[in-house]
């Protein structure tokens, strides 16, 4: 069970190796649309907030928190779309994944997001992950574009097209034309 609150105002080498190699499957996405709609003019938002924070429960304690300097919400399509974001990846199991975007939006029937514009994701204390688009669903706690995606930390740059991420594993995978240079200290 979901629940939806609003509030105003060492494994790191095993996970490069993955990325590196690409082409694993982590399991089968669901397909979510990447682009984020605007509803038009003439369907005004059934309420607007600034400076919002939106959080994701569920029953086993996992979740999200999502900060926001503006979020529309449309009651009748479940869809909520947010602007300037910051939100966190919660797991009981796993380190926070925090992950910045201009703006997205939210089915907040299912909890899956797509964010874009300017994305970066920071896992394990160092990696920062970029790209376009990312979407999340929120059933299956997977991460996945299918956008072209720079991987960096202070020692490795990895570039690809696509990525799936398991947020519980903390494994992501880049999918095609994958190139990596590491730095030797």
């Amino acid at each position: 069970m979901r629940r939806y609150g609003l509030i105003e105002g060492s494994s790191a080498i095993a996970v490069l190796m993955l990325v590196v190699v690409g082409g694993v499957s982590l399991i089968e996405r669901p397909r979510v649309v990447q682009s984020v709609t605007q509803p038009s003019a003439a369907e005004p938002p059934d309420m607007r907030v600034q400076n919002v924070r939106l959080i994701e429960q569920m029953e086993e304690g996992d979740g999200w928190e999502l900060l926001a300097h503006d979020a529309e919400f449309h009651d009748a399509k479940h869809l909520v779309i947010v602007h300037q974001i910051r939100a966190q990846l919660l797991s009981q199991t796993t380190p926070p994944v925090q992950v910045a975007a201009d703006h997205g939006h939210i089915d907040s029937a299912t909890g899956n997001m797509t964010v874009q514009g300017n994305v970066q994701l920071q896992y394990l204390g160092g990696y920062t992950i970029e790209t376009a688009v990312l979407s999340w669903h929120a059933a299956s706690r997977l991460l996945w574009t299918d956008a072209a995606v720079n991987i960096h930390s202070a020692f490795v740059h990895i570039a690809g097209i696509g990525l799936q991420g398991n947020v519980e594993q903390q494994r992501f995978v880049l999918q095609d034309n994958v190139h990596a240079a590491f730095q030797l200290r």
